[in-house]
């Protein structure tokens, strides 16, 4: 279990870092055994990450993590069962240079770079991932991915400014100083009748969970669109 957390404005800057870093490390307790932090150049885009090492122990795993460019970052939380396959798919192809041994962080990272988002369906596990990707430097976007069965969390909200926010945990989402935990009546409705706030709803007005399966795509006018 890892903790993410994001934020991003697509016309001017995101939250200030030490924001971030708050909205974080309210999940502390997902991520014993260290803590990331990225911005990004312009400041649109600032990504965390609390981090239970699992698979590869090594500081070179740390999240978040880019690639050698310094264009596609992201911020991952769960377990790629079968990242040795999809390695090796990646490696015949001779184009990446590997800096882990076996990281399904890396795996996840060059497998969007070489199929885009359509690369979840080279996946077996549990996931919520957040990718800031800047290739076109003039449209940056912002894909939010999530596990087919829906294992692991995925929230997000938008402020009145325009600034889109997600994390692992609504508890996080509400240290941002424009986020106002407000109960939303007609989710409370739902989980009365039927003991279950469905997706993508959730009690807190205004903060949405991503449905299992789904990717939620943010382009660089701010515009949101999900598909599954």
């Amino acid at each position: 279990m890892c903790g993410i957390v994001g934020s991003f404005h697509p016309a001017a800057r995101g939250a200030a870092p030490e924001v971030v870093a708050r909205m974080r490390d309210r999940m502390a307790h997902r991520g014993p055994d260290g803590c990331g932090l990225w911005t990004s150049t312009d400041r649109r885009c600032v990504l965390g990450h609390r981090r239970l090492s699992i698979i590869d122990l090594s500081d070179l795993a740390a999240q978040p993590m880019s690639n050698a460019e310094g264009t596609v970052t992201l911020t991952f939380n769960g377990e790629i069962y079968n990242h040795a396959d999809v390695r090796k798919e990646l490696e015949a192809l001779g184009t990446y240079k590997w800096k882990t041994d076996h990281s399904d962080t890396e795996v996840i990272l060059h497998a969007y770079e070489h199929w885009g988002v359509e690369c979840v369906k080279k996946f077996f596990g549990m996931f919520a991932i957040g990718i800031y990707d800047t290739r076109d430097q003039t449209r940056p976007v912002v894909h939010l991915l999530r596990d087919r069965v829906g294992i692991k969390p995925m929230y997000f909200t938008r402020t009145t400014r325009g600034e889109w926010l997600f994390a692992s945990e609504i508890r996080a989402l509400t240290a941002h100083p424009e986020v106002t935990p407000e109960m939303d009546r007609t989710a409370f409705w739902h989980y009365l009748t039927f003991i279950i706030t469905p997706a993508p709803l959730t009690l807190f007005k205004g903060i949405f969970k991503l449905p299992a399966g789904y990717i939620l795509t943010i382009d660089h006018r701010g515009e949101a669109k999900a598909v599954q």
